[in-house]
């Protein structure tokens, strides 16, 4: 009975705590990155809340901004006008009506005055939807649906650089846009 306490009992305890520590040791740091352990299909990424979300926090269309804050449309007509960007008396919000953004209308008023391109045409090009006025030379968008403004500028004024010319207009346009916020 001595043997039985002095040998075998501390080995079996010794064995215990041996094999009770491997799967302590399993949960411990992981032996693969993050990248390598992530699943090809992340349920979380289609979570259709996370877009609903994204498009009440983003910007209200151009036409809905100017007209919920009638401070902004005076000063960034009148900054446009100043600039010589838009001619003296032009309704900024009948101009901006069909754009998604305030920042995407003052950019295609900065390409047309600075490029030299008809502004019904690319209206046509960048929203999707025909202006009451537009003349006969404008071929509007490919299959009927806005493009970009990059792509609008390609397709109207070939030897410029739209791509330069583009970001370059949006980023002014914010600029102006954030000028004339109270």
């Amino acid at each position: 009975m001595r043997a039985y306490r002095t040998i075998i009992f501390p080995s079996v305890a010794a064995l215990y705590f041996s094999f009770g520590a491997i799967p302590l040791a399993a949960q411990g740091t992981p032996q693969t990155t993050e990248a390598e352990s992530q699943r090809w299909y992340s349920p979380s990424r289609y979570n259709p809340v996370k877009w609903i979300k994204t498009l009440k926090n983003g910007s209200k269309p151009a036409s809905e901004e100017l007209a919920a804050n009638g401070d902004l449309e005076k000063k960034l007509t009148k900054q446009l006008e100043v600039q010589g960007i838009i001619p003296q008396g032009t309704d900024l919000k009948e101009e901006c009506s069909s754009f998604k953004s305030l920042a995407e209308c003052v950019a295609a008023l900065r390409v047309s005055h600075s490029l030299n391109v008809e502004l019904n045409c690319l209206k046509w090009d960048v929203t999707g939807v025909k202006p009451k006025r537009v003349g006969d030379s404008c071929a509007g968008p490919l299959d009927g649906k806005a493009m970009g403004l990059q792509k609008s500028i390609e397709l109207l004024k070939r030897d410029a650089d739209a791509k330069g010319e583009a970001k370059n207009a949006l980023q002014r346009a914010r600029n102006d846009i954030n000028d004339a916020k109270p």
